[in-house]
C-alpha cells in the first residue's frame, strides 16, 4: 500500500462546502496537522486544492476524502450534494487517469463516518460528539489539539463544517487502516 502522506477532505453542501487538507504526520489516524481550511469553499476551491495535490494523487501519496449522500436520500438539498459529490469523482477521475498509483477516491456516507468515530449520539448532539472525538483523536484535550493564537494545535482554526470535512478524513484513515489489517484473502 502506498505511503499516504496527504489528504483532501470535503463535506459537500448544497451550496459552499467544508474543505480541509491535512498532512498525515504518523501512521494513528489522529496524527493529521490541517494544511489548509475553509468553512465556506466553492466548487473553485476544491478544484484548486485537488489540482495543487494532483501530483501526489498520481504517485499515491495524496488521497480524496469525501461525504456522499445515503441510498434512498432525497431533496433539493440532497440532490445539490449528489451533483457536487459526482463533480468530486470527476475531478479525482481526471486527476489520476491512467496512473495506476493512484489512491482510492473515498466516498462515504454520514453513517459510515459515525460508525468509524464511534459516535453514537443522535440529534444535535452527535455534531458536539463528533468534534469531541476528532479533539480527543488529535491531543486528547481542546487546549493540546486545537492550542491557542501563539501555541497552536494540529487542528488551530477549525470550525463550522470544517469538522465535518475533518471526520470524513479520519474516517478514511480508520477504513484505509483497516483493510490493510485484512489479510490479503479477505480483499
Amino acid at each position: 500500500m502506498p505511503m499516504l502522506e496527504r489528504m483532501v477532505c470535503i463535506d459537500p453542501g448544497s451550496v459552499t462546502h467544508g474543505l480541509v487538507v491535512i498532512r498525515l504526520t504518523g501512521p494513528g489516524v489522529g496524527d493529521n496537522e490541517v494544511d489548509y481550511l475553509n468553512k465556506t469553499a466553492c466548487w473553485a476551491d476544491v478544484q484548486r486544492e485537488v489540482q495543487n495535490l494532483g501530483a501526489d494523487l498520481r504517485a499515491g501519496r495524496a488521497a480524496v476524502a469525501c461525504e456522499r449522500v445515503a441510498p434512498g436520500r432525497s431533496g433539493w438539498s440532497m440532490t445539490q450534494t449528489t451533483e457536487y459529490v459526482g463533480r468530486v469523482i470527476q475531478l479525482h477521475h481526471q486527476e489520476t487517469r491512467n496512473h495506476p498509483k493512484a489512491l482510492p477516491l473515498y466516498l462515504l456516507t454520514r453513517r459510515e463516518v459515525l460508525l468509524a468515530l464511534r459516535v453514537k449520539a443522535v440529534g444535535a448532539q452527535r455534531d458536539s460528539m463528533v468534534r469531541h472525538t476528532l479533539i480527543e483523536l488529535h491531543g486528547g484535550d481542546r487546549k493540546t489539539a486545537i492550542g491557542t493564537k501563539y501555541n497552536k494545535g494540529p487542528l488551530h482554526g477549525m470550525a463550522s463544517h470544517c469538522w465535518a470535512a475533518l471526520a470524513v478524513g479520519v474516517a478514511a484513515r480508520i477504513h484505509r487502516a483497516e483493510a490493510a489489517a485484512l489479510p490479503l484473502h479477505k480483499l
